[in-house]
């Protein structure tokens, strides 16, 4: 469910906002941000909530049992883990969505 989550907002950045993106995670969380990463690819639009949930499941679809809330719980674990005054830092220097994306309630 992490690596779904982290895959799912890297898809929406350029290689230079990924990278300032994963320099405010841990470096296991990192690596889970970073694997099977083409940086080749454009960067996606973020869409509806439902959308980026339905790629959140997508990955290892077959026996991935993450619920409809793993984006704000994977959120909610990652800012335990993090500085979160140097989170929101680099949110706002992301695209527009970046923020929502890893708000909690």
């Amino acid at each position: 469910m992490v690596q779904g989550v982290m895959q799912t907002f890297r898809r929406r950045l350029s290689p230079e906002q990924a990278n300032a993106f994963a320099n405010v995670l841990p470096i296991c969380l990192r690596a889970l941000f970073v694997t099977d990463w083409d940086p080749r690819q454009p960067a996606r639009p973020f869409v509806g909530r439902q959308s980026l949930i339905s790629e959140v499941k997508a990955l290892r679809g077959e026996h991935n049992f993450s619920p409809d809330t793993a984006i704000v719980d994977v959120a909610r674990a990652l800012r335990k883990q993090v500085d979160s005054e140097a989170l929101d830092r680099v949110l706002t220097e992301l695209p527009p969505g970046s923020i929502e994306f890893w708000a909690v309630d």
